[in-house]
């Protein structure tokens, strides 16, 4: 006889019968002598018990959860795949001069030009041409330039119709280093004091003691701000 087992209440109360007739079975049952066998019935994880001298192993089914097929790729439209074509054809006529200009000259990124390139086979003699490289380098005194007038990040790569990736990019294979807006304020603030103290006849020795600046510091803004300070003062021997 099998019973359902349910959380209702009312369920429960219905059941109550069945519950009373099976307990007087049992009574009578053991009254006979009768001897109760406890079998286990459930199965561990990583430990499979005996079930009527039989092994039951975890089904891996229930286990494992369904992995994700990286295989499937989803359909592009016949459209995204002919522009694709098309792209890579052009790009087949930038083996010279690189990724970065052919992406620059096809109004795409340079990680879709190289997806693209990829998927087609179509292969680039160097990542980035000279074209590329001589055009970093003429950022170079503009960047500088910027950053001495005190512009921001974001002013800048307006100014040079640039990207923030490419802005960084050229200024950290240059040396070239952002200040913040309180580092620029200071910075003009020590300049009308070097020139002050230039006026009076100081050296740069004694102008960057005077400052209690480091004499580095010191030449950095001479060069920067084209300030004329004399390495010695008019008549000294």
């Amino acid at each position: 006889m099998s019973a359902y087992i349910s959380t209702e209440l009312n369920m429960v109360k219905a059941l109550d019968p069945d519950r009373h007739a099976l307990a007087l079975k049992m009574e009578e049952f053991l009254s006979r002598d009768g001897v109760i066998q406890s079998i286990p019935m459930g199965c561990g994880l990583f430990s499979p018990m005996a079930f009527n001298s039989e092994t039951i192993a975890p089904s891996t089914v229930t286990i494992h959860k369904a992995k994700r097929d990286l295989s499937v790729k989803l359909r592009r439209s016949p459209k995204a795949q002919a522009d694709e074509a098309e792209i890579a054809e052009k790009l087949k006529g930038y083996h010279d001069k690189g990724v970065v200009a052919a992406a620059k000259d096809l109004h795409i990124s340079t990680r879709r030009a190289n997806h693209i390139a990829a998927q087609y086979g179509v292969k680039f003699a160097c990542r980035v041409s000279l074209a590329a490289r001589q055009e970093d380098l003429a950022l170079v005194p503009q960047i500088r330039a910027l950053i001495i007038e005190g512009l921001t990040q974001d002013q800048m790569c307006a100014r040079l119709h640039i990207g923030r990736t490419t802005l960084k990019r050229v200024a950290g294979q240059n040396g070239l280093k952002f200040r913040s807006q309180s580092s620029h304020a200071n910075d003009l603030a020590l300049v009308e004091r070097i020139k002050a103290i230039r006026d009076i006849g100081c050296t740069r020795a004694a102008c960057a003691r005077r400052l209690e600046i480091n004499p580095k510091v010191l030449l950095r803004l001479i060069a920067e701000h084209d300030i004329d300070f004399p390495v010695r003062t008019p008549g000294a021997a």
